[in-house]
């Protein structure tokens, strides 16, 4: 019975030994072909720590995906670092100036991975355009361009619009002389770079600046028409050259010139940097002027001088005061408790008029005041007041009036 057991063990055993060692009824083989080939006609590009690849293939419909493997020292291998279903690949974040190498694998629609192609090198290297030194402003359509690129940089493309339409590669150098298109407004110009392993720039790189090619001054106006102006009134001014950042100024001639305006909202402005530029002027103490002209002047903020205009509002007429009087004694009149004697010193204006004299209960006589009376003569300085009534405190003023009727 033992034997039987032992024996039936046996031959158990050798079944199961059998049954290991037997291959699949339906063997899968293997054959290269399933393999897709690597990626052919690499173009590699680069920008600020960006690299850009982009390929080709030779059987597209078999190829799932690629993976993308990049070497970042030959000290070290290569690892994956993403995959794509696409024909190109943006590896960012990289170090400037720092050389990278990368491999791509294609992967079948079978899911088999095939070898890796050739490697392509790349240094990342920031690129750069300036526009006249950096100026907001231009006036004028030749400009001088700035490039900044890596020493490799060989060619370079420049265009006025983003298509590069009709320009072609030239020889790099870090300044080029350019033409902006005609019309004032804001300028873009383009730049595409390249060295001379045929390696480009990303994306291109621009600059802006405002083309700024005539100024104009649309009105200028005060509100000094119609008045006689005297030190220390307030004549405001008014240009309006529709653009801000500019310089505008006043002549007044035998006034004073080159008076500058305000379009920071100081100063008598409304409004800060709305182009209209303001002040409110205080005519000072100088000579008097008759009907005279009145002009505005802007340069813009890119250099371009408008025609002076004259104010539409008119002329001004500045005139001084006449020169004050001093009362120097109001005595009683011998005699009499109803009169008093004024006496006073003299003016010697040659546009001497009158003086006038004002009588009141109050101190603070003003023009307002009760007139007493009007002398014609520049030499008589002295008047008796005789229309008083007894124990009565009275205070009195003389003025001077020029012929113009300014008084003082």
């Amino acid at each position: 019975m033992f034997f039987d057991v032992l024996r039936t063990s046996l031959y158990l055993g050798i079944a199961l030994l059998v049954g290991c060692v037997k291959g699949p009824s339906n063997p899968v083989e293997f054959k290269g072909g399933d393999f897709p080939e690597p990626p052919i006609s690499f173009k590699v590009s680069i920008t600020d720590r960006v690299v850009g690849l982009s390929w080709n293939h030779a059987a597209p419909s078999q190829v799932a995906t690629f993976r993308i493997f990049r070497q970042d020292s030959t000290n070290r291998p290569y690892r994956k670092i993403g995959f794509t279903d696409k024909f190109s690949f943006e590896d960012s974040n990289l170090q400037n100036g720092r050389q990278y190498r990368y491999k791509v694998a294609s992967v079948g629609v079978n899911g088999l991975e095939g070898r890796q192609s050739d490697p392509v090198t790349a240094i990342p290297a920031i690129f750069s355009i300036e526009i006249g030194n950096n100026q907001e402003f231009t006036n004028t359509l030749n400009v001088l361009l700035s490039f900044g690129a890596p020493a490799s940089t060989s060619l370079v493309q420049i265009s006025n619009d983003s298509s590069f339409s009709g320009s072609q590669w030239v020889n790099f150098s870090s300044t080029k002389s350019w033409v902006l298109n005609i019309g004032d407004g804001v300028k873009t110009v383009y730049a595409k770079f390249r060295d001379s392993r045929d390696v480009e720039i990303v994306k291109p790189v621009d600059d802006s600046i405002i083309l700024d090619t005539e100024a104009t001054i649309r009105q200028f106006l005060h509100n000094g028409n119609g008045r006689i102006l005297t030190p220390a009134d307030t004549l405001h001014l008014v240009l309006n050259a529709g653009e801000a950042g500019g310089k505008a100024f006043v002549n007044i001639n035998n006034v004073q010139l080159g008076i500058p305006l305000f379009d920071d909202g100081t100063n008598g402005d409304t409004v800060a940097r709305d182009g209209i530029y303001e002040l409110d002027y205080k005519i000072p103490t100088g000579p008097e002027v008759e009907n005279t002209l009145v002009v505005g002047i802007f340069t813009d903020r890119a250099g371009n001088v408008a025609t002076n205009l004259t104010a539409s509002s008119g002329r001004v007429s500045v005139r001084r005061l006449p020169t004050p009087v001093t009362l120097l004694e109001v005595r009683p009149k011998i005699g009499s408790s109803r009169k008093l004697n004024l006496f006073w010193s003299q003016n010697f204006d040659n546009d001497f008029s009158n003086y006038r004299i004002f009588r009141s209960l109050t101190p603070g006589v003003d023009g307002n005041s009760p007139l007493v009376t009007i002398i014609q003569s520049k030499t008589t300085l002295t008047f008796t007041d005789s229309t008083l009534v007894p124990n009565t405190t009275y205070y009195y003023r003389v003025f001077v009036f020029d012929i113009t009727g300014l008084s003082f």
